[in-house]
């Protein structure tokens, strides 16, 4: 998302809150690559489902100018009727002549007038990690890829101490909540 895009975004949504309750609803999710990664062969694509599996963006062959740049994607998500999010973000990279898959995938529920960020980030040390079902490679551990609200971070506030999952307490780049 560029900064008018965002910016654009952000004035919508202002303009929306002035019309109902005034509480935004909204997760930020950031994108990002390992940057032993980047290459011209590298392809990143990113893809966002609500709860009933229907697509909200991307999941087709659009790829993510970060595979090539190594520049942080970041987009805003307002609730729409909308109780959650999945979120994959997903890459094709040649290491030594071989193409290795990556994903990272994380579940996230909206939390009533908040910001919520979450950060996907694909490294190096999760290739050819394979985890369980209902689990994903995040900094070469397994993780749940559905998570509560409990350790969810409001933009602009320090996470709980025992809340580690960094895609959940890595802020993204948003605008400050009002």
């Amino acid at each position: 998302m560029t900064l008018t895009h965002r910016s654009a975004v952000w004035i919508a949504l202002a303009f929306g809150a002035g019309c109902g309750s005034g509480s935004i609803t909204e997760i930020f999710a950031c994108y990002s690559i390992d940057p032993s990664l980047v290459s011209e062969d590298t392809i990143v694509r990113m893809c966002v489902r609500d709860e009933e599996g229907q697509v909200v963006q991307g999941c087709g062959d659009a790829r993510l100018s970060l595979a090539n740049t190594g520049i942080t994607a970041s987009q805003g998500f307002v609730r729409d009727d909308a109780e959650r999010l999945l979120f994959e973000l997903e890459g094709e990279v040649s290491i030594s002549g071989r193409v290795i898959s990556f994903s990272q995938l994380v579940d996230v529920p909206f939390v009533e007038g908040e910001i919520i960020d979450v950060s996907l980030r694909l490294d190096r040390v999760c290739a050819d990690r394979i985890c369980d079902l209902g689990s994903t490679c995040v900094a070469g551990s397994c993780e749940a890829i559905d998570v509560g609200t409990r350790c969810l971070t409001p933009h602009g506030l320090a996470p709980l101490p025992e809340c580690t999952d960094p895609r959940l307490v890595t802020p993204c780049n948003a605008p400050p909540a009002d």
